[in-house]
């Protein structure tokens, strides 16, 4: 390295200043950063075949750290606890912002012009952004385009639940119904946007607000299916991958799921049986709540400087994220292009869903993960028969005592 760099002083007095500025960013003894992301993600993907390309560049080597989700954040809770700087970059699920805050190196004078709609938001927290996003996914219509006309493809609540019902056959359902976990606890929020939430969750105040109508009216829309003819009778066992599997095998004509579902059922099933629209909307219009990641620097890194450069040159590397296997990015002009070829039609999607002004961000709250618990036992307990208002007052006074 020291060679390269003498020689290129001699060669020029302008490249060698610029590599010596190169290599003063990268001090550390190994001269690498180290990144932390979720193993078998486009994350991972995407840092090991950047990663060479980046070392070329700057001279520094990328060392890529891959984790499962499930211990991705005790891993970096443990490390920021300690105050260790085990990894300089970090690509962050947005829920964990917010209790990461104080441990992310915010970024100033980003442009974030190109940010998909809602990105900005959701990745900002007391007013610093805190990375950079990947991606954004957001849910949208996947329906059977062999089945269902352009021109029939549901809009709202109304128009969903009877073509919903149209289409159930001794074969197939007319749709699904989310009700096991995290995703059952987007598809309640999904519906609250829809029905008018202002606020996920809190309203702008702080205030715990599922008590009010949007809610009520987002989890009976969710009983209601659950309990109709048209879909199937185990929805407390359903969430994303069943419904997409009984979907690509033919049991169901329309379901409301992640995007990067869409490019999967056409792979599995042919682009002539398969079409995908925006959210459906209910009284307020379309509305979904999004699941972005962002990639972070952390502030215990002994070389911010290099980790921030990483971190800007993925964001220029961004468009890549569609060639990988969920199809999925975080900015718009990749979106907009995107659309434009075969195959990507879910982007043109996720662009409408998040342009509408009911879509928003899940709360940006240290509590999230206690909150959700709280959230997923109102959607069972609801699908499973119990008093829709009843039920929200009591997940009220839950969440109020977890505090934020």
């Amino acid at each position: 390295m020291r060679s390269k760099v003498v020689k290129a002083l001699v060669a020029t007095a302008l490249a060698g200043s610029m590599i010596a500025g190169m290599s003063s960013l990268c001090m550390a003894e190994d001269n690498s950063i180290t990144v932390l992301v979720e193993s078998g993600s486009p994350a991972e993907a995407l840092a090991n075949e950047t990663a060479a390309a980046f070392e070329e560049e700057t001279g520094c080597k990328v060392v890529v750290d891959a984790v499962a989700y499930t211990g991705m954040y005790d891993k970096i809770s443990t490390e920021i606890k300690a105050g260790q700087a085990a990894h300089d970059v970090a690509c962050m699920d947005f829920v964990w912002l917010a209790a990461f805050a104080d441990a992310i190196e915010p970024l100033t004078d980003a442009d974030t012009s190109d940010f998909l709609p809602t990105l900005e938001e959701s990745g900002t927290v007391d007013g610093n952004l805190l990375g950079y996003p990947m991606w954004v996914n957001s849910k949208i219509l996947i329906y059977r385009k062999d089945l269902i006309p352009e021109d029939k493809v549901p809009t709202t609540w109304e128009e969903y639940q009877a073509l919903a019902k149209e289409l159930a056959t001794d074969d197939m359902y007319g749709t699904t119904v989310f009700g096991s976990g995290s995703d059952a606890v987007c598809s309640f929020l999904d519906f609250a946007c829809q029905a008018g939430a202002q606020g996920l969750v809190y309203d702008k105040d702080g205030n715990v607000n599922i008590t009010d109508q949007a809610y009520v009216d987002a989890l009976n829309f969710m009983v209601e299916n659950a309990n109709a003819d048209y879909t199937p009778a185990d929805a407390l066992a359903t969430a994303a991958t069943e419904s997409q599997e009984l979907f690509t095998n033919g049991k169901v004509a329309m379901q409301l799921n992640w995007s990067h579902q869409y490019p999967a059922a056409v792979a599995a099933m042919g682009a002539d049986k398969v079409g995908c629209a925006p959210m459906i909307g209910g009284s307020a219009g379309i509305g979904a709540t999004t699941g972005p990641w962002y990639e972070c620097v952390m502030k215990n890194s002994e070389n911010k400087d290099m980790a921030l450069k990483y971190v800007e040159y993925m964001y220029d590397h961004n468009a890549d994220y569609m060639d990988l296997t969920l199809k999925i990015a975080g900015r718009t002009s990749v979106y907009e292009e995107s659309g434009k070829e075969e195959g990507n039609e879910h982007t043109t999607a996720v662009l409408k869903t998040l342009e509408a002004e009911q879509s928003q961000a899940r709360p940006m709250v240290t509590t999230w993960s206690q909150v959700e618990e709280v959230l997923t036992g109102v959607v069972e307990s609801c699908l499973g028969g119990a008093d829709v208002t009843e039920t929200l007052e009591s997940a009220k006074t839950e969440i109020e005592a977890i505090g934020q």
